[in-house]
């Protein structure tokens, strides 16, 4: 009985690690765009869309439901766009994995 006790706790543990450390977000978002950038506004703070393909279809303000990672560094299309000299304030990079 005691080992079925502790496997239930191992697996209780790994499962919340996993859920913990998974960095991916399905969250209702507002696309914005500017002379700096694309980014997707949640929970009031944006984050700049470093593959913008997946965001092309989608207009200034228009509001989203998207599945995205916060990454550090992005090499994506973000990174060949021409942008202005204006400061946009941003929590970082993202990823877009899936946005509709």
């Amino acid at each position: 009985m005691q080992m079925k006790s502790m496997n239930f706790f191992l697996l209780a543990v790994c499962l919340l690690v996993y859920s913990a450390c998974k960095k991916e977000r399905n969250e209702n978002v507002t696309v914005i765009r500017d002379c700096t950038g694309t980014y997707l506004k949640f929970e009031g703070n944006d984050y700049h869309v470093c593959n913008l393909e997946l965001v092309n279809s989608f207009a200034d303000d228009e509001e989203a439901v998207a599945t995205f990672k916060k990454i550090k560094e992005c090499t994506g299309s973000a990174m060949d766009q021409i942008v202005c000299e204006m400061y946009h304030k941003t929590e970082g990079w993202i990823e877009v994995i899936k946005i509709e």
